[in-house]
């Protein structure tokens, strides 16, 4: 890819927000990230789905296999009874990630090659295929999008705003991180709008990369159908390329599916081997119901997950059907289904998260409506600066600590983003790893962030105030009585303490 004019510098700005920052605490076990590296390696080294199995020890159920002997339990599984009629957990049985199967399959190959290098440790192997799979492809997408930006017509400073403020100022910063599905799909059913709307349509790409999306995440088959259709309504052509193109990855979900749970259409969900995940997802109709205030106004408002709470700026794109027609409303449409997914799911609460995680496809979508927005409303553009750059310092700074904090926690910039960071603890990077202490060994984070805050604001007066106060709101939100949590993850630091910090006195 040929960069343009101010596109090396902004590449760089990215990398340095998404990729500075290890953070990954192994005792922590992330399932949601580690299932999926599990499956990987399963795939790399015994080429098989299947990550361990579930056997009767002593009279107890225990998970077995070389992954779990090596690396530890993990959560987040499927088990598939040996006998049929039996349903988990009470049987035994294979073992698999209780994900859709597309991040397994495209982590598998990293891993082969790392494991040229030795035998695979857990937190080499993370780090690897965050970079590869997540990280880079992000940058990458965010610079797509803003030359998708400009060739639609709106003006440079509003582009560069618009795509400062998805890329760092939203979930897209936080789960760009993580080897999980969330960031992935985002940027595929991005790729797919991309391919529909950009320059020559390409069918068959557009079919590749929603098929992709579902096989990334389940959830993302809604969305996926809003692109095919409106790809195929606006240009009136392409259909048969188009389901070539979605073909491979129809065919690795059929066969994952039946190798694992003895037919095409069986997916993890009907075989999750938690009880409790099992409850949490029974309500309604696949675990979805009508929304409730209380889900309104947690996905959307609350300091503990609220999306207009973490990233303002999407709200926006609300405002997109008042001035925007026809097959500009596409990405507004895709904003739409999340967010009444988020309100209607059981899981909407989300589990440990810096924001609602499962629409983090929300980002990409609301930064192209707010940009379209803004070309047709010129006088938005000081209000989309505020907010985007409230978002950046807020959501920048909550993932400079931690991918999700505990559910008990009412405000997480108050209890503990602000904690930690005073104390000094920042996540591995190459400076602390060269020595250099404290906050001084995230500089290059911290510069990146605040680089964008100043591009995004521009002296704007306006701006800066709409800025201040909405940061001021931010943490001016009460928060929980405990020092539970932050106590807990700086027991869960590596190392502990990282060099220069200030240890918490009480754990």
């Amino acid at each position: 890819m040929r960069l343009r004019r101010g596109e090396g510098l902004l590449f760089l700005l990215l990398l340095a927000a998404y990729g500075w920052l290890f953070v990954f605490f192994e005792r922590i076990n992330n399932p949601n990230e580690l299932v999926r590296v599990y499956a990987a390696r399963a795939l790399a080294e015994e080429h098989t789905w299947s990550i361990g199995r579930r056997e009767i020890r002593l009279g107890r159920f225990v998970d077995a296999g070389r992954i779990h002997s090596e690396w530890g339990y993990v959560n987040d599984k499927a088990l598939a009874c040996d006998v049929p009629g039996e349903r988990p957990p009470r049987c035994t049985g294979r073992l698999f990630a209780a994900k859709a199967p597309a991040a397994s399959l495209l982590g598998a190959p990293v891993l082969m090659v790392l494991r040229a290098f030795g035998p695979l440790k857990k937190t080499p192997a993370v780090f690897a295929l965050r970079w590869l799979c997540v990280i880079l492809p992000s940058a990458v997408f965010w610079i797509l999008l803003r030359r998708w930006m400009l060739d639609s017509g709106v003006q440079e400073n509003a582009a560069l705003v618009s795509t400062l403020a998805g890329a760092l100022g939203s979930l897209s910063l936080t789960y760009g991180q993580m080897f999980a599905g969330h960031q992935m799909a985002a940027l595929a059913l991005g790729a797919a709008f991309l391919c529909a709307s950009w320059g020559s349509f390409r069918p068959f790409w557009v079919g590749f990369f929603c098929a992709l999306a579902v096989a990334l995440e389940y959830p993302s088959a809604p969305a996926a159908a809003i692109l095919v259709a409106a790809a195929l309504l606006r240009h009136r052509r392409g259909g048969l390329r188009l389901s070539l193109g979605a073909l491979p990855w129809m065919l690795v979900l059929a066969q994952f599916h039946w190798s694992a749970f003895g037919a095409p259409w069986s997916t993890p969900y009907g075989h999750l081997e938690n009880p409790a995940f099992v409850r949490d997802i029974a309500p309604g109709l696949m675990g979805i119901s009508a929304p409730s205030w209380e889900r309104i106004y947690g996905s959307l408002f609350s300091p503990w997950l609220g999306l207009f709470f973490w990233a303002p700026w999407t709200a926006l794109a609300l405002l997109a059907p008042r001035w925007l027609r026809r097959f500009d409303l596409v990405p507004v449409a895709v904003v739409a289904y999340y967010l009444v997914f988020q309100i209607t799911h059981a899981l909407w609460r989300s589990g440990w998260t810096v924001g609602p995680r499962y629409i983090t496809p929300v980002a990409p979508f609301a930064a192209m409506s707010v940009a379209l927005v803004v070309r047709e409303a010129p006088r938005l553009l000081p209000m989309l600066r505020g907010l985007g750059a409230a978002a950046v310092a807020t959501t920048g700074l909550a993932s400079a600590v931690s991918q999700g904090f505990p559910l008990e926690v009412i405000n997480p910039l108050r209890e503990v983003v602000g904690p930690l960071l005073a104390h000094g603890y920042v996540p591995r990077n190459l400076l602390q790893w060269l020595g250099v202490p404290g906050l001084w060994s995230a500089l290059p984070y911290f510069v990146a962030l605040a680089a964008a805050i100043a591009l995004i604001l521009q002296r704007s007066a306006v701006a800066i105030a709409v800025a201040a106060a909405v940061i001021g709101i931010q943490w001016a939100a009460p928060p929980g009585d405990g020092l539970g949590a932050v106590h807990f993850l700086a027991a869960q630091w590596e190392p502990d303490p990282p060099p220069g910090a200030r240890p918490f006195t009480e754990r």
